[in-house]
């Protein structure tokens, strides 16, 4: 018997080069040539993909695990890993690129992470928090993923158990930018 695996030639149902198409376009909109204010809008719009992708997929695989349905448990753990395709990696890329962008244009370069805390600050929550979304909350989703391609009933123990654990780590990944953003917006001298 094998292992179930995930179809990664198809996400969400489009097809692996819809999502290289749109990471390209990401990249491409990130690189520093741009205005200030355009970087500004996409480091504002990467911010809100993340954090409210983040909060949706929290509510989400919430109420899918209080649910007794194993079809609503294996939807969520479907659908929260083609969220983190769409909407976390790419607002991920596009707060820390054109963050960068944005230091380089108006704050003295790679210099501000050491005479501007909130810049610091910011840059290290951002980090910290993807950190805890690779080694932790992605293989907790992988694992959820895995257990509800099974055929038949749904390890509903072992699913909720890997569910507890993921909402722990993901409470602190939701909280870390949360902070990063009033940083960001109140830029405090810390």
């Amino acid at each position: 018997m094998t292992a179930p695996t995930l179809n990664l030639q198809r996400i969400g149902g489009l097809p692996r080069r819809a999502i290289v198409a749109f990471y390209l376009l990401v990249l491409a909109g990130s690189v520093p040539m741009w205005p200030f204010g355009w970087h500004l809008t996409l480091h504002v719009l990467g911010a809100t993909m993340l954090i409210g992708n983040a909060l949706v997929m929290a509510v989400w695989l919430t109420v899918a695990g209080f649910s007794r349905s194993d079809r609503a448990k294996r939807r969520a753990a479907r659908v929260v890993n083609i969220g983190d395709v769409w909407f976390t990696v790419p607002g991920a890329v596009m707060l820390l690129l054109n963050g960068l962008a944005m230091v380089a244009a108006r704050y003295g370069g790679i210099g501000a992470f050491a005479t501007t805390a909130w810049i610091t600050a910011g840059l290290i929550l951002l980090t910290a928090t993807g950190l805890i979304w690779a080694f932790r909350l992605l293989p907790a989703q992988l694992t959820l993923a895995r257990l509800s391609a099974v055929d038949g009933p749904l390890d509903t123990d072992a699913f909720r158990r890997t569910l507890n654990g993921w909402y722990a780590w993901g409470i602190v990944a939701t909280v870390l930018p949360l902070v990063a953003a009033f940083l960001m917006t109140t830029k405090p001298s810390i």
